[in-house]
């Protein structure tokens, strides 16, 4: 009780009231009043028997469900180390062989995109209409048109005319040179003997397919495969750099700060890197091919093999990594560098 009382011999009250000091403060006295309706109160909150049971009930039923839990908790096997690794949604090599697999497709895209225009120059050439402006003898080696609306033929690319004559019949003829409004070296090709052309003969020609275009396709993919390269290195770094995990540490002194960067360091001079077998070095080094058939498969095997290569160390290189190897146990000394 807060207020413990003791016997007085005098005064109106035998009993006097003492002020208790707890650990809590001062506390006020309670009254005679007040002290019965605490006590009324204590005893309406007082459950009755059957309640009192029901509790009891309630605290034997939920002892019992916890020995239970901790019996299953026991029973069950306990779970395997894993490494830091093994317990992301998804693991680094996952995320490695998804990254290389876009990055394999969209290079083979850039690939198919230049052989068809490689394709498209070997097969296909543009028509265009000429007019004979001074005669023709046979034996002769320029064909005067008026003027030319197109490149001159050179020996490497010839130019092809057909003649068509009166009778309807057409004459063939090679040009291997020309400016202003003169094709020169001009030969007959036949079919039959070579006849005198005159003023007006209508001479049909086909323009080989502009190979400034397919260079220019070549200098775009390269530009595309040194960009791309630089993003599947930036991918993967921005990767490890969001994992929710130690990563291997960059060698240095032991009391200097290292920070947790030693696979993305490796990622970047792997990929993006300036030595010749880094993987951007070897695609940028392989030489486009200047004619289809076997010679654009040779090139799309290469460039598989490459890439495939690439993943390969990759892979075992970050496995390495995590297994707790060092940087110069890993990287590769080239002949170049000792």
């Amino acid at each position: 009780m807060s207020t413990p009382r003791r016997f007085r011999p005098t005064g109106w009250d035998a009993l006097e009231e003492r002020v208790v000091l707890s650990a809590i403060g001062l506390r006020e006295p309670l009254q005679r009043p007040a002290l019965r309706s605490w006590h009324q109160a204590a005893a309406a909150n007082r459950p009755d028997p059957s309640q009192r049971f029901q509790l009891l009930q309630q605290q034997r039923l939920l002892m019992a469900q916890a020995q239970q839990r901790a019996l299953l908790a026991q029973q069950q096997p306990r779970r395997a180390f894993q490494a830091p690794s093994a317990r992301l949604h998804q693991t680094p090599e996952v995320v490695i062989d998804q990254q290389y697999a876009a990055f394999a497709a969209e290079i083979g895209a850039a690939i198919a995109t230049y052989e068809q225009n490689l394709e498209l120059g070997a097969t296909q050439s543009q028509p265009v209409s000429l007019t004979l402006f001074s005669p023709y003898n046979p034996g002769d080696t320029v064909l005067d048109v008026g003027n030319l609306d197109f490149p001159p033929p050179t020996p490497e690319a010839p130019l092809t005319l057909s003649a068509i004559l009166p009778d309807g019949t057409a004459k063939g003829f090679s040009a291997t040179g020309g400016g202003g409004s003169l094709l020169t070296g001009v030969s007959f090709l036949g079919p039959g003997e070579d006849v005198p052309l005159f003023p007006g003969t209508e001479l049909e020609a086909r323009i080989p397919f502009d190979q400034a275009v397919v260079a220019d396709i070549a200098n775009q993919y390269f530009n595309f495969v040194n960009q791309r390269t630089l993003t599947l290195s930036s991918d993967l770094v921005t990767y490890f750099n969001r994992l929710p995990i130690r990563l291997p540490r960059l060698p240095g002194p032991y009391f200097t700060p290292r920070p947790e960067t030693a696979i993305q360091f490796f990622l970047t001079s792997q990929i993006a890197g300036q030595e010749p077998q880094i993987l951007l070095s070897q695609l940028l080094a392989q030489p486009l091919p200047s004619s289809t058939g076997d010679a654009v498969d040779f090139y799309n095997a290469s460039i598989s093999t490459i890439i495939e290569n690439s993943r390969q160390q990759v892979r075992e290189s970050v496995r390495l990594l995590f297994a707790g190897k060092g940087l110069g146990d890993i990287l590769p000394v080239y002949p170049g560098q000792t």
